[in-house]
């Protein structure tokens, strides 16, 4: 057998902080008399120190614990029949996370906080339990001045274990603020009074604090009077003790770090049956990414269960499940969670409901979940998270919600602290709609859970003061908010701290965006991941790292496919230079990303195959059945855009754009109502809704101006116009559009401020606003305010066209095509417009085409020698697609006129693919020339159904 010696002084080489001093305690005393077996050696033989030896024989079982009463039908105030001691017991037993019962904190705090109150022996016990157990609470942190309090009356009522808490909770500082000075002298007493656990406290507080040290090796010190202690009690037949010894070998605050030989120790409790030495060896084998211990772990995790260990069935049941959630380990799993149900523990219907969750990966099913919620929250120690989680099910049933129980699950888990529960509460008693009515302010909560240090909490009251909705307008507190917000890790509000110091376009604002930025990915936002990507990749506000790039990108699309594509895509739409945008690749990326569903890339693929853009071929139909898809999910841009082309029901997923803007205006959604109010016939509506606009908050910068331009051609509403973009000027302008629509105010309203309006201008146009561009650059064309500069105006003309502008293209074009005309030499802007097709990488767009074409017919009127240009142009917009060109096309074959040889055939052709294309104004034209048989073999069933088309689509 080995020496104890020599076990030891091994530990003592590979610790640096080792066990030393352990050779005076190596060899144990002489055993009581009340020890003595015939298996144990005669009295005086020494015993050695070592997890090798067999202590079975030494052993002294404790007393045992009776199953505690029960107490759940006690109030908690009313006088018990139970006499203290037995309650006193009681609680300990279910509050001690090793009990062979059923634990209960709720019941164990109830009872100790009544124990605090009744006059006899063991007070002082109740006491230091019922601090125990505050301390041991998720808001611990919050009952800190009153754990001081019963902590310190229950020293003075004589429990040394009391100061030895309080000591370490000032050494610790995570329940009460740190004081090494107070810890030191708390639990110099109580290890003066003999406590060994101060001594081991001490021992903590010296080596992490060595400046409070009298000597060099106080903390040694202490640890060997410590072990000492424990090696006496273990000598008199404490064999729990070996646990302990285990601990201390793996204890950073002593500097130890012997996982092998606390192992041994550990092994050496459990084969004396130790449930503390089994639960704390199964989870050290699991850390080891090992398929043979952590059947090992399994054992010993069954042999806890066995004996009645809650957290050990649990922990089980939590990995059979996480290895085979539907194969042979769910039924030993859920036996488990079903013992511990009959128990009434909360911990196995919460773990239900999370498998249900499908947190396992065995599917969804809420129904189950919720049903397993409720029976965890009827218990008294039922998780808080439990509740918040029945709350949030309650009240967002798609099918059926029930607010009310929401409201009386969220007030008692309120009760308990629920931060989130008392933002739940304001949100569904807020707003035009409140779904629940409270007794109290619901701005009470708000600010409750705020204070309570609730992020997404901070980022509303921000956005409250920001406004002045509710409480008095005030963007310095609504900035600080956003920065609790920000600091708390709110995803949003970081990403809004991001774009703030982006938009001071400086190197500084860049890298401090993207240390919010990064906070953001870390809390887990997806649009924050693959900005961070995107600035490694770019070395924007960062030096450039390739790997990086690349492992954001990767960690981005693997959380979230279709926000990581969105991020990127945007970010290919709006560069910082106009130069590098790439619409072509945008689109690319998010259309393999459509089948996620997602509606806001559903909505931004859309815009790509319908909006302007010189580098992309549109496709109305695609575009329809894309907003179609993203209305049908929730989109409301998405509605609104197909109120505005005023689909049928058959493109519009089954409703048509009345229907959709019924939907969108359900939502609240402003632009929706300014939509509402633009299409209304009745002038007296048309007013009702606008003064309903101006009812409303109006928080943003957005909102504002957005209800202005709605009011701008009613005289009544003249002074509203005014007063809302004075709003908007009184505040810092940040956001490009913004700045843009306020030039264009003072241009309209007050020409004396034009030099403020350029400015605004300029600064918008370099946000990337593309209207802005335009304005920047025909002003620089025309001399119009800024000095005659075409080298300027070509660059932002073709900026603003690259975005997707037609004026602006409109503009270079025309100017380009001047010359011809005042030359009247087709061939002189020839070099200039293949200069411009490059820079915009136009070649085959078909929106240059289609203006190129229309500009050259015009001149075609005035000179013939343009007509070659103007057929080729022509040609080419027909053939990429454009419906207006197609027709113009089959009219030219059927007339012979504009350089087009007579064909009726070649006409009739390009009617059917501008029809077959889903260009409408070709419809009822086709129809006739199937009638009649034009340029092909009549078909007059054909030509109904063509007509058919056209009636529809015209209703």
């Amino acid at each position: 057998m080995a020496n104890g010696n020599e076990k030891l002084n091994a530990v003592q080489v590979r610790g640096r902080r080792a066990l030393y001093g352990l050779a005076v305690t190596a060899m144990l005393a002489v055993y009581p008399a009340i020890v003595a077996t015939d298996a144990i050696a005669a009295p005086g033989t020494l015993i050695p120190l070592s997890p090798d030896f067999d202590y079975s024989h030494l052993c002294i079982a404790p007393p045992a614990v009776p199953a505690p009463k029960n107490w759940s039908n006690w109030n908690g105030k009313s006088a018990s029949t139970v006499s203290p001691d037995d309650m006193l017991r009681d609680a300990q037993t279910l509050f001690n996370p090793y009990s062979r019962f059923s634990r209960s904190p709720a019941t164990a705090e109830r009872i100790a906080g009544y124990l605090t109150e009744v006059p006899f022996a063991g007070s002082g016990r109740a006491l230091h339990l019922y601090g125990r157990i505050l301390a041991d609470k998720d808001d611990a942190s919050l009952h800190g001045d009153e754990i001081v309090k019963v902590e310190t009356d229950a020293i003075r009522r004589g429990t040394i274990e009391a100061g030895t808490f309080l000591g370490r909770l000032y050494r610790e500082g995570s329940v009460v603020t740190a004081d090494a000075n107070k810890a030191r002298a708390y639990l110099t007493a109580a290890a003066n009074a003999g406590d060994p656990a101060a001594d081991l406290e001490l021992a903590r507080l010296y080596f992490r604090n060595p400046a409070l040290s009298s000597t060099p090796d106080e903390s040694h010190v202490y640890l060997n009077r410590a072990v000492a202690k424990l090696s006496e009690r273990l000598g008199a037949g404490d064999c729990s003790v070996l646990t302990a010894f285990a601990d201390i070998m793996t204890d950073p605050d002593l500097g130890l770090d012997d996982g092998a030989g606390a192992a041994q120790w550990l092994q050496a409790a459990v084969k004396l049956g130790d449930l503390r030495a089994m639960s704390t060896l199964a989870r050290r084998y699991l850390q080891d990414n090992d398929d043979v211990k952590r059947q090992q772990a399994i054992d010993l995790l069954r042999q806890a269960s066995a004996l009645g260990h809650s957290a050990s069935r649990l922990a089980l049941a939590d990995l059979l499940l996480s290895s085979s959630p539907q194969g042979s380990g769910k039924t030993e799993a859920f036996n488990l969670l079903a013992a511990e149900a009959d128990r009434n523990n909360p911990r196995a219907y919460e773990m239900k409901a999370s498998y249900y969750r499908g947190a396992y990966g065995a599917g969804i099913d809420t129904g189950l979940e919720l049903q397993a919620l409720e029976k965890a929250a009827a218990l008294p120690d039922a998780n808080l998270r439990t509740l918040e989680r029945l709350g949030m099910l309650y009240a967002s049933s798609a099918s059926a919600p029930d607010f009310e129980r929401a409201k009386k699950i969220f007030m008692k888990a309120v009760d308990r602290g629920s931060s989130l529960s008392a933002f739940e509460l304001y949100r569904l008693s807020s707003g035009a709609k409140p779904s629940i009515r409270l007794e109290e302010d619901p701005l009470g909560y708000l600010k409750a859970a705020a204070e309570q240090g609730l992020g997404v909490a901070m980022s509303e009251l921000s956005s409250l003061y920001s406004c002045g909705a509710g409480v008095e307008k005030n963007p310095q507190i609504a900035h600080a908010w956003l920065e609790k917000a920000a600091a708390a890790g709110n995803a949003g509000s970081l990403l809004a701290l991001a774009d703030e110091a982006l938009a001071q376009r400086t190197d500084a604002g860049n890298a401090a965006s993207v240390g919010f930025l990064r906070q953001a990915a870390e809390q887990g936002d997806v649009e924050a991941m693959m900005r961070i990507s995107l600035s490694y990749r770019d070395g924007k506000g960062t030096q450039k790292d390739g790997d990086a790039a690349e492992a954001w990108h990767r960690r981005a699309m693997t959380a979230d496919p279709a926000v990581a594509t969105l991020a990127e895509a945007r970010s290919l739409l709006s560069p910082d230079a106009p130069e590098q945008r790439d619409a072509v690749k945008a689109r690319a990326i998010l259309e393999s990303s459509a089948p996620t569903g997602n509606p806001d890339l559903l909505f931004e693929l859309a815009r790509l195959y319908i909006d302007a853009d010189p580098t992309l071929e549109p496709d109305p139909r695609k575009a329809t059945s894309l907003f179609a898809a993203a209305a049908v999910k929730g989109s409301v841009p998405a509605m609104l855009r197909l109120v505005d082309m005023k689909v049928a029901a058959a493109d519009g997923g089954g409703m048509d754009w009345q229907q959709w803007l019924a939907r969108a205006i359900a939502t609240g959604d402003l632009r929706a109502t300014l939509v509402q109010a633009e299409l209304e016939a009745r002038d007296d509506r048309k007013v009702a809704i606008l003064k309903s606009v101006l009812d409303r908050p109006l928080c943003s910068e957005k909102e504002q101006v957005q209800a202005a331009l709605a009011m701008r051609s009613l005289p009544q509403f003249k002074q509203d116009y005014v007063n809302l973009f004075e709003r908007v000027m009184a505040a810092p302008m940040r956001d490009p559009t913004t700045q843009y629509q306020v030039a264009r105010f003072l241009l309209n309203e007050r020409p004396a401020e034009k030099p403020r309006a350029i400015e605004l201008l300029k600064s918008a146009a370099e946000g990337g606003k593309r209207e802005a561009m335009r304005e920047i650059g025909r002003m620089y064309g025309a001399g119009d305010g800024l000095p005659r500069d075409d080298k300027n105006s070509y660059l932002w003309l073709v900026r603003s066209a690259r975005l997707g502008d037609e004026g602006a293209l409109e503009s270079l074009v025309k100017e380009i095509l001047s010359e011809q005309s005042s030359l009247n030499d087709p061939t002189s802007g020839d070099a200039k417009v293949e200069t411009l097709l490059r820079d915009l990488e136009a070649e085959n767009s078909p929106q240059v085409a289609s203006l190129l074409s229309r500009l050259y017919l015009r001149l075609a009127e005035g000179s013939p020698a343009f007509a070659p240009a103007a057929k080729s142009w022509t040609l080419k917009a027909a053939s990429l697609g454009s419906g207006p060109a197609m027709l113009n096309v089959s009219d030219f074959y059927a007339a012979g006129t504009h350089g087009f040889e007579h064909s009726d055939r070649k006409s009739t052709e390009w009617l059917a693919k501008a029809a077959h294309a889903g260009y409408r104004g070709a419809f009822e034209k086709y129809a006739i020339a199937l009638q009649i048989g034009f340029g092909t073999k009549a078909d007059s069933e054909e030509a109904q159904r063509w007509l058919v088309r056209s009636t529809d689509r015209a209703k």
